[in-house]
Order: C-alpha cells, then sequence, then structure tokens
C-alpha cells in the first residue's frame, strides 16, 4: 500500500502530531513571493452565511482556522475533524480562545453527523489520502444540506516539481514505501471530473505562487519530513552542497507552487 493512503501510517506516523506537515508549511510560508498567505487566501474564497455550519474533514492542527481566528463570526458553529488525535488536539490548543469549535476524531469516509445537517464542508489539501474518494464525497453529499457547498483544495501535478525531482536524484524511494505523486488521484487537473460525478455548479481558483528560497536547510527539512527511512546523510550533505552552488550562483532557487481551490454545490 502506498503511504499516501496507508491511514494507519498518516494517523500514526507521518500525522501523528504536526511536526512533518509543519516542515513542509514553513519552506512555503517563509519563502513565498505571493504576499497573501494560503490560509488567507483560502478563507477570502468562502462565502458563508451569517449562521453557517460547517464541517471541516482532515483539519490537521487548525492552521486555516487560527490564521483567520479574528475573523470567525459569532453565530458561526465549526466542527473540525481528522483521523489523527494528536492533530486534532493541537487544533484544540491553537483554537482554545474560541468557544465556536467543536472536535471530532473521525474518519473522512464514515462521518459520524446526521444527514443534512451542514452548510459547508472543507475538505484542504487532504482528499489525495483518503483510500476511497468516491466513497468521501458520497459521505459529504450526505451529510451537506440542499445547495450546501464543498470547498477542497489540493496541488497541481507541476507542484514542488524541482523538489520531487531531487528527491527521485538523490534518493530513489524503494517500490511500495512510495508516498505517490497526490494529484495523480486528486489534483488540479483531474479534480473537476471526479467531483462532477457528486456536484454542480462548479467552480475552480488558483492561487498564483511561487518559491524563492535562499537556504539549504528548509529544503532538507521539508525532505526529511516524508520519513523515508532509506535516506542515506551523505546523500542529504551532496544535496545540500549542490542547492548551495545554485543559491551562491543565482541568489536563490525558485520552486514551482501549483494550488488551488474547487467550490461545489450538492446536486
Amino acid at each position: 500500500m502506498s503511504k499516501l493512503t496507508d491511514q494507519s501510517y498518516l494517523s500514526n506516523d507521518q500525522y501523528k502530531n504536526s511536526s512533518n506537515l509543519s516542515a513542509r508549511a514553513t519552506l512555503q510560508q517563509k519563502y513565498s513571493t505571493n504576499p497573501t498567505g494560503w490560509h488567507d487566501w483560502v478563507f477570502s474564497q468562502f462565502d458563508l452565511s451569517p449562521d453557517c455550519k460547517l464541517l471541516e474533514i482532515g483539519c490537521g492542527p487548525g492552521s486555516l482556522w487560527k490564521t483567520n481566528l479574528s475573523d470567525i463570526q459569532e453565530n458561526w458553529s465549526i466542527i473540525l475533524s481528522d483521523l489523527s488525535a494528536g492533530m486534532l488536539e493541537e487544533a484544540r490548543e491553537a483554537l482554545r480562545s474560541s468557544n465556536q469549535f467543536r472536535y471530532s476524531v473521525a474518519d473522512a469516509g464514515l462521518i459520524p453527523f446526521p444527514t443534512a445537517v451542514f452548510d459547508v464542508v472543507v475538505a484542504n489539501h487532504m482528499l489525495y489520502h483518503v483510500p476511497s474518494i468516491p466513497a468521501v464525497f458520497a459521505e459529504i453529499q450526505r451529510v451537506l444540506r440542499p445547495g450546501g457547498q464543498l470547498y477542497a483544495t489540493t496541488n497541481g501535478s507541476s507542484h514542488m516539481q524541482e523538489i520531487q525531482s531531487w528527491r527521485k536524484q538523490y534518493y530513489p524511494i524503494k517500490t511500495g514505501s512510495s508516498w505517490g505523486t497526490p494529484a495523480k488521484r486528486f489534483g488540479l487537473e483531474n479534480g473537476e471530473k471526479q467531483l462532477l460525478k457528486w456536484f454542480q455548479e462548479l467552480q475552480l481558483r488558483l492561487y498564483p505562487d511561487h518559491l524563492f528560497v535562499t537556504e539549504t536547510e528548509p529544503i532538507i527539512q521539508y525532505i526529511q519530513s516524508y520519513q523515508n527511512p532509506d535516506i542515506d546523510r551523505q546523500d542529504l550533505v551532496q544535496l545540500s552542497r549542490d542547492l548551495q552552488k545554485q543559491i551562491d550562483k543565482n541568489g536563490g532557487i525558485k520552486i514551482t507552487k501549483e494550488t488551488g481551490l474547487f467550490i461545489t454545490v450538492k446536486r
């Protein structure tokens, strides 16, 4: 089984807490060229009613809401769910100053809430992790009210392509232990076709951005966050040296980003 969809690995290792996710987020936050941060941009795309009832599946440490906490309206009711109890506890701690949030350890393929109770479901960079995407869509359809909206973010096939190339060049991953390519399961190129089988009125909004990185260590930490046991320290040292040569020559390294947001409506 690919690590990308191995639920035990994801909840107990890769995402048992936010450390690996934070290593990847730090690189992108520090060196992003878009002055509007990702979580600010995603939040700005929401069109929520004054009394919105919202569910986020795969909420992680609650970064989307922590970033925008001052803009949460008092009559919103927000439930954050995640397969990882550790992630959910971090979200609870990050948002402890607000009483508008509830928390649920939950499998997105078996959402533990009644039918037609939410106005909005948010799936932020997580649909490519679930074993059965259609099963999750069916559950989202079930818990959404008629006319309810799904906001689903993901990446394109070229996202961070330079880092993926370095990973393959310096330490090829053994077959069977691979993280895989998330966008092949649910990405900007194929997400519309998958969503329109279940939803309607689809919009795709792209987040324009790329990275210009001026240090090697954040790139190394990003790569190490995937917890590949086959990495040899000498390979990382050589990669770091080669990256530093590029930085010295060009002042930094440009890294491609390709991210966006699908907005759809329950049929």
